[in-house]
């Protein structure tokens, strides 16, 4: 690899900061597994008739046929091929908008591993996320009536506890008996972690909680689960 190349690589991944990658999109985690299965069957099939499609990828008819090509050029992982997935994903073709955006992902992820002495990972929440953080919600029970005065503490209290532990507090519901909390958390925090520090420093909540970072919990959901009903 040579200087402006590498310079150049250097560019694209000037705007993702950290070891870990978020999917931000809230991609569905099917179409990662997608991805992957796909992936996997290339092995099968000649990759090089493929990728003679390389400069006809925005003119592809073919849904499968326009994967198989973004599938290929991202494993490949230089400038070129990273390009090109960049052009078929600005094309807006909507049946593989979700799908270009997770093989242009991969592309920088292999990008990035060309400049790296150690692998990068690659995280993905079905909630999506931002930069080196991913989205969850959490629950938890109240022993007493959650009060305004009592809503304001949980507010502070938690924000403090993001602010120290590379976190950001998105949202809190009150529903007086319990709170449900969106959070962005960061991959070098547990979320178990950040729940136990807010219960120990406000009493009135309880110890017992759920957390989710596929989907916001019904209210049907959390009432089960406050009677000690599900399963």
């Amino acid at each position: 690899m040579n200087k402006k190349e590498k310079s150049e690589i250097e560019n694209i991944l000037d705007s993702i900061p950290n070891e870990f990658r978020v999917i931000e999109n809230k991609i569905k985690a099917k179409i990662i597994d997608e991805y992957y299965e796909i992936a996997g069957d290339l092995g099968n099939k000649n990759q090089d008739k493929i990728r003679q499609n390389q400069d006809k990828g925005t003119e592809l008819k073919a849904e499968n046929d326009i994967k198989e090509l973004l599938v290929c050029l991202s494993e490949i992982g230089d400038l070129q091929s990273y390009r090109t997935i960049e052009e078929i994903t600005k094309s807006g073709k909507p049946e593989i908008l979700n799908f270009s955006f997770v093989a242009l992902k991969f592309a920088r992820l292999n990008l990035e591993n060309s400049l790296s002495d150690e692998p990068i990972g690659f995280i993905t929440s079905e909630l999506g996320g931002k930069g080196n953080k991913t989205r969850c919600y959490f629950v938890v029970k109240s022993k007493d009536k959650i009060e305004n005065s009592k809503e304001s503490k949980i507010i502070d209290e938690l924000n403090d506890i993001c602010n120290k532990n590379d976190s950001e507090l998105e949202e809190i519901e009150n529903h007086e008996k319990y709170i449900l909390v969106k959070i962005l958390v960061s991959i070098d925090y547990a979320i178990g972690n950040i729940i136990d520090k807010l219960t120990s420093r406000c009493s009135f909540l309880g110890e017992e909680y759920i957390c989710n970072n596929v989907e916001k919990p019904t209210k049907e959901f959390i009432k089960k689960w406050m009677n000690n009903t599900l399963g």
